[in-house]
């Protein structure tokens, strides 16, 4: 199946090229004399009026041979009709067709793409996070936003894009509530995001997410009331005295500040024998009965035993700074430089803020019937990794992990879905080609391959499934038309080049310079072959 990826790939590619040529000459009646699929001998060849059309014994992609182009005889019945004898904005069109084809593509895929999408995430806060903006500034687990700054708010990905794009600047919402609907004011922070990829982007952020955190619990205390309820690690609460929950601020606003004894109803899991992929739920009862605790500086406080599953390491890396620190699996994070962290999202974006810092970890973990906590220095550090396609990314490496997933947030129908498709389609178009506009680059700092790289490219994406492989499809065409644009001669870039300095010149090139030019053109293409062919050795073939 992979060489069937392979050809598929870089068949669809080379055919689109060359049908966009072919378009446009036959738009503007410039005569085509061969279309071809594949190369060498022709397997089978119709002609239709008056060009052939055939399938080669090669299907590793196709040309279009267009009158004019390699020097062809003109009759006199074809006079005017070849590419050189056309003005020059018609050998413009019809040599940039090819680009643009390859730039259309991409367009098309992603439009099927988004199309197929029926809903979005909704403007609906799913949690909030401790002491953020949007904490201060009263907003709420539940609450829909409606307007940002007077404008109307409909899907999430709106809300995000106001609040990474204003970092420092108020925003004014309007909130609805349980059909109230009020006004709130909150200031995004300015935030550095450092991701483990090292790319890093500056924008705001106020402590809200879309997706809840579950009120899944950990218990590692064996002496607290939690314990002694029954409560284990990996209970769902969903109710508390009666009343149903759906996040954590939800068991903590029921709870309250207050020790006063409480009726939790809990879901817990429990393997099927032989399929452990699947758990089967069970419905618990507990009658928990909180404990007043007094601190050494005499404050009161409500003690529960009760813990964030999210928090607590399901897996540590062997080697990293991680496993050099100490920590266990089952062991509960708690605090990060002596400040508490809630949430493993903020222990994630802490650390990444400060990729050099060494940090101070504390963690608790349960010995025998008691709990210690303890604590360790460790800095991250940065290592170089192969991802599926082969390619070196270098990564900043924690090496704790936990294994809770998120909730599930609210979502919403698409209104005009036709528009939205688009409008996507040439987001992410527009996107790719920034991304890939240095891509070719890249071939003299070994990051791009030859005939390998696409075949690894073309084998891991198709063996993902063929969304993969239709996205991927779409990401190789920009790459293809950008590297076809530069300036070297014998590609699209090239001869339009040409094109431009004749048009400058009001003059046409000679025969002797032409051909000095397409010299050059075939030794730079030489040249460019041998660097990724380079690479494509030092990654696939060198031990």
């Amino acid at each position: 199946m992979s060489i069937l990826y392979f050809f598929l790939l870089v068949g669809v590619l080379v055919v689109v090229h060359e049908l966009g040529h072919f378009t446009a000459a036959k738009l503007l009646d410039v005569k085509v004399l061969r279309f071809s699929f594949g190369y060498g001998r022709p397997l089978v060849r119709v002609k239709l009026r008056e060009t052939e059309y055939q399938i080669a014994v090669f299907p590793f992609g196709g040309y279009v041979r267009i009158l004019g182009v390699e020097g062809d005889t003109t009759s006199k019945a074809d006079t005017g009709r070849s590419l050189a004898s056309r003005p020059l904005w018609q050998r413009l069109v019809v040599v940039f067709a090819g680009p643009a084809a390859n730039l259309l593509l991409p367009i098309i895929i992603y439009f099927a793409f988004f199309a197929g999408h029926t809903v979005l995430p909704a403007a609906v806060i799913g949690d909030v996070l401790d002491g953020g903006a949007a904490a201060r500034a009263g907003i709420e687990p539940g609450d829909r936003v409606i307007e940002i700054d007077g404008r109307a708010v409909r899907y999430w990905e709106e809300i995000e894009t106001a609040v990474r794009s204003a970092p420092g600047k108020e925003l004014h919402l309007r909130v609805s509530r349980n059909g109230k609907v009020f006004e709130r004011y909150l200031t995004p922070i300015e935030d550095v995001v450092r991701y483990r990829d090292g790319q890093i982007s500056m924008q705001g952020r106020v402590g809200i997410t879309h997706a809840p955190f579950v009120p899944l619990v950990g218990v590692i205390d064996e002496q607290s009331p939690a314990a002694r309820a029954g409560l284990r690690t990996g209970d769902l609460i969903i109710s508390v005295d009666g009343q149903p929950v759906h996040n954590w601020s939800d068991v903590q606003h029921h709870l309250g500040r207050f020790a006063r004894r409480t009726s939790l109803v809990y879901f817990r899991g429990s393997e099927v024998p032989g399929v452990p992929q699947i758990q089967l739920l069970g419905a618990g009862f507990a009658d928990l009965v909180p404990e007043t605790q007094i601190d050494p500086t005499l404050k009161r406080q409500t003690y529960t035993g009760l813990e964030r599953a999210e928090m607590f390491v399901a897996h540590v890396d062997p080697g990293s700074p991680a496993d050099g620190a100490g920590l266990k699996p089952g062991d509960l994070i708690v605090a990060l430089d002596d400040k508490p962290v809630v949430h493993w999202l903020d222990l994630d974006q802490r650390l990444q803020a400060e990729p050099a810092k060494t940090f101070k970890l504390a963690w608790k973990r349960a010995a025998g019937p008691r709990t210690e906590t303890l604590t360790a220095e460790l800095t991250q550090v940065q290592r170089k990794q192969l991802d599926d396609y082969d390619h070196t990314v270098t990564r900043l490496v924690f090496g704790a992990r936990n294994d809770v997933d998120r909730g599930t947030g609210a979502m919403l129908p698409i209104e005009g879905r036709f528009g939205y498709a688009l409008s996507k389609a040439l987001e992410r178009t527009g996107d790719t080609i920034t991304t890939m506009v240095t891509g070719f680059f890249k071939i003299l700092g070994g990051d791009v391959g030859g005939p390998f790289t696409v075949y690894r490219i073309a084998s891991v994406s198709g063996n993902q499934g063929w969304d993969s492989f239709l996205l991927m499809l779409a990401l190789v065409s920009v790459n293809l038309a950008l590297i076809n644009l530069l300036p070297i001669p014998m590609l699209d870039g090239g001869h339009l080049l040409v094109f431009a300095v004749e048009g400058a010149t009001r003059k046409r090139l000679s025969p002797k310079t032409r051909g000095r030019v397409q010299s050059v053109g075939l030794f730079v293409i030489i040249l460019i072959t041998i660097l990724a062919s380079r690479n494509d050795v030092l990654k696939h073939l060198w031990p």
